[in-house]
C-alpha cells in the first residue's frame, strides 16, 4: 500500500508541475512565477483550471482503482481459505447429523428384525405344538 501511495503522490505532483507550466503560473526559463513571454497558445484561464481539476480527479481515481485491484489480488487467497474452512465446518456438521439419522435407522431395523424373529419363532412353535383346542371355544 505504501508503494501505491508513493506512486500516486509522484504522479499527482508531476501532473501539478506540468499543469502549472502549461497554464503559465511558472516560467520554465528562469523559474520565477508569472509568464514573461507571451504563450504561444492563449486559452481562457477558467477552462484551463477546469481541465486541470478534471485531469487531477482522473489520475486520483485511477490510482485508487489500481490500489483496490492490488488489495483485492492479495485478499483473494485469504477469502478463498476462509470459504474452504467454513465449507469444511458445515460439511462436518451435516455429516454428523446424517450419520446420527443413519444410526437411528440401523437401530430401528435391528429392533424390527428382532421382533420379526420373535414372531417367526412363535409361529413355528405354534405349528409344532398345534392349535389349542380350547382357544376356539366360547368361554
Amino acid at each position: 500500500m505504501r508503494a501505491i501511495s508513493y506512486i500516486s503522490v509522484l504522479l499527482i505532483g508531476a501532473l501539478s508541475v506540468y499543469l502549472l507550466f502549461a497554464v503559465g503560473a511558472l516560467d520554465g526559463v528562469d523559474g520565477k512565477p508569472g509568464p514573461y513571454a507571451e504563450p504561444e497558445l492563449s486559452l481562457p484561464t477558467y477552462l484551463s483550471f477546469i481541465s486541470v481539476m478534471l485531469t487531477t480527479v482522473t489520475v486520483v481515481l485511477a490510482a485508487v482503482a489500481i490500489g483496490i485491484g492490488i488489495v483485492a489480488f492479495y485478499t483473494y487467497g485469504g477469502l478463498k481459505d476462509e470459504a474452504k474452512a467454513i465449507a469444511r465446518t458445515n460439511a462436518e456438521a451435516i455429516a454428523k447429523s446424517v450419520s446420527s439419522e443413519a444410526l437411528a435407522e440401523v437401530k430401528i431395523r435391528q429392533m424390527v428384525f428382532e421382533l420379526y424373529a420373535k414372531a417367526e419363532k412363535d409361529r413355528q412353535q405354534q405349528e409344532e405344538w398345534g392349535e389349542d383346542p380350547d382357544a376356539n371355544q366360547d368361554r
